[in-house]
């Protein structure tokens, strides 16, 4: 199979197709404009409104057209972003472990939240497994185990080598452990099913209408876009990845980094039980994070990596996943691949998420939720909501992240020029099991 072959939309996008866009004239006047409508701006927009708000949601592309609907639809508290150990230097002992917490409660959010709106969206809690590399990874994943056990009562179990055959078909692990609270979903139908009870509240959806500046007032903003004007008392900015120059104070804050991934082509069922036993989602040890799964029907594997730079470029990224691929499962060296497709993600400096109101500059008292830092599924819609309910100003809105400080970095625009030589330094170290 040549480049050329492979479809490049998102695999997702097979069975919820995007919906075509129709045009929506703008409103005069909104309680709250959101910018962006993946998972935090469709959450918030959708609390806001039950809450009594008018809302208006605007999208610069078709709908789902960003990273909502490109992940891998894995869910996890994601612990090993910062570790246990960076957390504390950075927040304490108390506060860490106040993070921890509340975080393992993200993916029983989700799930509790989809059997409430009656989205089904393939959802399915069966962990995940993270391999080991090398031997001394996991030694530290034992270590970080018992840390995440001891601050936050996570529930999961180191597997040796000898026993790994039991997790996964690949004979490249010294062993790893498996997460009890990770799940995974379809992640275009749980967006479709958000854009549906959207709309049902009374929120305005206005796809591929950019929003063009945001010019403060009075009363609020005036929220301007190529098509029209509206005035909101309130703006709520869920770009993530994604977040341009009209809110530059935030795009400083962000990292935009591409994360790419590919399907194969249906594969013999016992094949797929071979190689994913426990049908879980499945990650590894590595620095530069690749994750895969099998896809919710059963019959592809989907896998996912840091993409070849930040822009999409289908061809560099199918020859460095599918080299992955065979890597962890050399089973599948030279399968037939039907899909390869990327998105943006956003990681921040502090590599934690990041929700409130912007205090100072030109974005004073625009609301955000972003920076989720590839592990955006459950986390988004989790603080979307509680973004929500800080808009309305109700009870049951805080979070362990309120008030971090969202850090940027001297002369830093929202350009990530620096990221190859820090991708580099990765690789490097992947290699050498650093």
């Amino acid at each position: 199979m040549n480049a050329m072959s492979e479809k490049s939309a998102p695999y997702w996008w097979e069975d919820a197709p995007r919906e075509q866009s129709v045009e929506i004239a703008i409103p005069d006047a909104m309680d709250v404009a959101v910018v962006g409508a993946g998972y935090s701006g469709l959450c918030a927009a959708l609390e806001l409104a039950r809450g009594g708000a008018s809302v208006v949601v605007f999208e610069a592309g078709v709908l789902g057209y960003g990273a909502s609907t490109r992940n891998g639809g894995m869910l996890g508290p994601s612990f090993h972003k910062l570790g246990i150990e960076g957390l504390k230097s950075k927040y304490g002992v108390e506060r860490t472990n106040t993070i921890l917490r509340e975080s393992l409660g993200f993916v029983d959010y989700l799930r509790d939240f989809l059997e409430t709106e009656g989205i089904d969206a393939d959802f399915v809690q069966n962990g995940r497994f993270r391999g080991a590399l090398r031997a001394h990874h996991y030694d530290a994943m034992a270590r970080q185990l018992d840390d995440l056990q001891a601050a936050a009562g996570v529930k999961g179990a180191m597997i040796p080598k000898a026993d790994q055959h039991n997790e996964t078909g690949s004979p490249i692990f010294h062993g790893g452990v498996v997460y009890d609270y990770d799940a995974g979903l379809h992640p275009a139908k749980y967006h479709d099913g958000l854009v549906r009870r959207a709309r049902e509240a009374g929120v305005v959806i206005i796809a591929q209408t950019a929003v063009t500046g945001l010019v403060k007032t009075a009363t609020g903003f005036d929220v301007v876009t190529a098509r029209g004007t509206t005035r909101a008392a309130q703006v709520a900015v869920c770009s993530n990845g994604y977040t341009d120059k009209v809110t530059k104070d935030l795009r400083r804050r962000v990292i935009p980094l591409r994360s790419a991934m590919i399907a194969t082509e249906p594969l013999e069922s016992g094949l797929i039980k071979q190689l994913m036993p426990n049908n879980r989602v499945y990650g590894d040890s590595r620095r530069l994070v690749a994750y895969y799964r099998p896809s919710p029907d059963g019959k592809r594997i989907l896998f996912g990596a840091r993409g070849s730079g930040l822009d999409d470029n289908p061809v560099a990224n199918l020859r460095s996943l599918r080299f992955s691929l065979s890597e962890i499962y050399p089973q599948l060296s030279g399968v037939p691949i039907s899909h390869v497709w990327s998105g943006l993600v956003a990681y921040t400096f502090d590599h934690v998420p990041h929700v409130g109101q912007f205090g100072g500059g030109q974005q004073g008292g625009v609301f955000y939720a972003m920076g989720y830092c590839g592990s955006g599924v459950a986390r988004a819609s989790y603080f979307g909501n509680k973004l929500g309910r800080k808009m309305l100003g109700v009870d049951n809105c805080e979070t362990a992240f309120d008030d971090l400080v969202f850090e940027t970095r001297p002369f830093y625009t929202g350009n990530p020029w620096f990221m190859p030589a820090v991708l580099a330094w990765h690789r490097i170290a992947d290699r050498f099991g650093l």
